[in-house]
């Protein structure tokens, strides 16, 4: 089976991410994608919702896609979620099978400084989807990469808790459920970060 490891903070799960599931489908270039909410993003501030409101969400945000499943494998380890030990781990679960690891460009032009940049070319092949802002020079792929060329992610989870935060409609940005949870747990009700 092809696996696809989509990480993030998913604070919260948007519209654009559900987009990208449905992309990576719609192109073939996998038969599953695994999501998986970060405890902690090294570099990042700490997510404003805790990892079960945030696992909820990824739930509620491919409810009804077939291909995706929510994993809170990073939530349950201590400190940062390093994608290079979840990447070995699953591969040890799932011996035979072949991973891709899907990234935004905000996130490939910091790929050098992740842990292990190598290994992880090693257990996976790199898809980057392009992200509203952050333009992406395509010789600074590996050879095995994917770039999802003619389309784009526009949604920012920064933007939406901002407009939460500030009262401002969300709706084309969230899925009605992910948003009914959202106000149903006064979840960022204030920008704070």
């Amino acid at each position: 089976m092809r696996r696809a490891f989509f990480g993030g903070s998913f604070d919260p799960f948007h519209n654009g991410h559900r987009a990208v599931v449905m992309e990576l489908d719609a192109r073939g270039l996998c038969d599953r994608v695994m999501i998986l909410p970060a405890a902690l993003s090294p570099g990042k501030h700490p997510p404003r919702a805790d990892g079960e409101h945030r696992v909820i969400m990824a739930v509620l945000g491919v409810s009804g896609l077939d291909h995706a499943s929510v994993l809170d494998l990073e939530l349950h380890r201590p400190g940062p979620s390093y994608t290079v030990d979840t990447l070995a781990e699953l591969k040890g679960r799932y011996p035979d099978d072949t991973w891709s690891l899907v990234v935004g460009a905000d996130s490939w032009r910091e790929f050098r400084s992740w842990r292990d940049p190598d290994r992880l070319l090693e257990l996976a092949r790199v898809i980057v989807y392009p992200r509203a802002g952050f333009e992406l020079d395509p010789s600074t792929l590996p050879p095995r990469a994917t770039l999802l060329e003619d389309f784009r992610v526009t949604v920012s989870s920064t933007d939406i808790r901002r407009r939460l935060a500030a009262g401002e409609a969300v709706d084309e940005l969230l899925s009605g459920r992910v948003l009914a949870h959202i106000r149903r747990h006064g979840l960022y009700a204030d920008d704070g970060g």
